[in-house]
């Protein structure tokens, strides 16, 4: 009775703060009606058909390289390699609009940076994280015994060709897919370098024009295309039925006459990808003076940022573990139905996220959550759940049944289970997804921009706001500090993956 209980509330709480803002902005939207004319403007087609294939080049230029930096961090033994992998880490973790004033302190307003290559510049930097790690953490579930048995047969060439390559599919399709969602849905960047794309005109409609419904209108295509493909992405994991159930020792391919071409080829690419924008930005920020006026400033806003990111996360994973639970054991037999749902979720628009928290939230009943920070913890959770569910589910799975039904042979109650069984097993995973939660808060800006109450306001708020007509050197050392608090806990992850191997 109790786990029922429990699980109600949990669904029900998610459905409340989540689903219903959504239900309630498409009913309200669409109750009176609504036309598809601003549909048929060229501009706007333009517009989309120029998103689609910035994506496509971006989703594909991302998932090669990465694929290709992947095999040699992780199937090599290159010089430095795990330093230049978490080096290529960096841009993920940071708001892409700080990289891009990393290349604009560079290069100033330069023709070639506004437009296509700027954006494009920074896209394949903060999306190239994604398919290295995939690759690197889908090598480790490769079986050497099949490369092996294969090297007998052939080169090194071939077995990657026929043998690795095959294995790892499932990471380079996941790769792909998840940029190309996560590349057609930003906007800063691109409003960074005017280049007019499709994700722009929901942001835009709303907050210059305060028209919620044709920006709901807006979003649709992102949406659609977006849940097309994260459903896509879940068929060609079922398809392959790939299990994440062991970790073997990599197979290394000997490199030696290439050891010096490939360390400085890496050491260029790191630099120039990774390392060039952000020391723009210390180059910028050399000034003292400026540099405590920043620290003065962003004192407040960066206390609340770590605060509701700490908090933020310690919820997806409280959350997060629950839903996994529902998912995994079908819990009122809605566990694919939910686990769609949060996905769908994960593929909305922020925009249109920020937009149905302000429309079901700003109520005079309603005014003591509207008006306080919960807000913004509220927008994570609908924007992130899926996240932290599905890591955590992956290592759920993994818990044999015999243990769980060993524990209830023996006299344990549900909640016994949980609490000495499941819950010690992933704890590892469970402080790893925070961490991940962590950094995914931290560096939300969408959200956080249209929902967060007067003095409430965040780090990455205020650069932007400082961005309009603040001192240049100021915001630099702004953003520096936000870079700081941003690797903070790739440290930390650094230190307990450490210590897990």
């Amino acid at each position: 009775m109790f786990k029922q209980t429990l699980f109600f509330i949990v669904v029900s709480f998610i459905f409340c703060i989540s689903f219903l803002p959504l239900l309630s902005i498409l009913t309200s939207a669409f109750s009176d009606g609504f036309s598809l004319d601003i549909f048929y403007s060229s501009s706007l087609f333009e517009s989309f058909k120029r998103s689609m294939l910035f994506s496509l080049l971006v989703a594909s230029s991302t998932t090669l390289t990465g694929v290709i930096l992947g095999m040699i961090l992780a199937k090599t033994k290159l010089s430095y390699s795990k330093l230049f992998t978490t080096i290529l880490i960096i841009p993920i973790l940071i708001p892409p609009y700080i990289i891009a004033l990393g290349w604009y302190e560079l290069f100033g307003r330069n023709e070639f940076l506004f437009g296509f290559f700027g954006t494009f510049l920074v896209h394949f930097s903060i999306y190239l994280p994604i398919p290295l790690l995939l690759t690197i953490l889908f090598l480790k579930q490769v079986n050497p015994k099949y490369e092996n048995a294969a090297r007998l047969f052939t080169n090194w060439r071939g077995v990657l060709r026929y043998i690795t390559l095959p294995l790892i599919s499932p990471s380079i399709v996941l790769s792909f897919l998840f940029v190309f969602i996560l590349s057609f849905s930003e906007y800063s960047v691109a409003n960074f370098f005017r280049y007019k794309l499709f994700s722009l005109e929901s942001f835009v409609q709303f907050s210059a024009f305060y028209d919620f419904k044709s920006a709901l209108l807006l979003s649709l295509p992102l949406v659609f295309t977006a849940v097309i493909l994260l459903l896509f992405e879940q068929y060609i994991l079922q398809k392959n039925k790939f299990k994440f159930d062991s970790s073997y020792k990599i197979e290394y391919i000997k490199i030696n006459k290439y050891q010096t071409y490939l360390f400085l080829a890496m050491l260029i690419f790191v630099s120039v990808i990774a390392l060039t924008p952000l020391l723009s930005l210390f180059a910028k920020a050399c000034d003292l003076e400026a540099f405590e006026i920043a620290l003065h400033k962003s004192y407040e806003p960066l206390l609340r940022t770590l605060f509701y990111s700490f908090l933020g996360s310690f919820l997806l994973v409280v959350f997060g573990f629950f839903a996994a639970f529902i998912i995994e054991k079908n819990i009122f037999k809605i566990g694919n139905i939910f686990d769609t749902s949060l996905i769908a979720l994960f593929a909305m628009p922020s925009t249109i996220i920020g937009i149905s928290l302000i429309f079901f939230f700003n109520t005079p009943y309603t005014n003591f959550i509207y008006m306080t920070p919960l807000i913004i913890l509220f927008g994570y959770i609908t924007k992130y759940l899926a996240l932290t569910s599905k890591i955590t589910g992956i290592k759920l799975s993994q818990i044999p049944n015999s243990v769980i039904e060993a524990a209830q042979i023996s006299g344990a109650s549900w909640s016994q289970t949980i609490l000495y069984i499941t819950l010690p097993l992933l704890k590892k995973t469970l402080l790893i997804t925070w961490l991940i939660a962590f950094i995914f808060t931290l560096r939300e800006n969408t959200i956080t921009m249209l929902v967060y109450p007067p003095g409430y306001e965040t780090l990455p708020i205020y650069i932007v706001t400082q961005m309009a007509n603040g001192k240049a050197e100021v915001i630099a050392g702004l953003s520096i500090i936000m870079i700081a608090a941003a690797l903070l806990p790739l440290a930390v992850l650094g230190m307990v993956t450490k210590e897990k191997s």
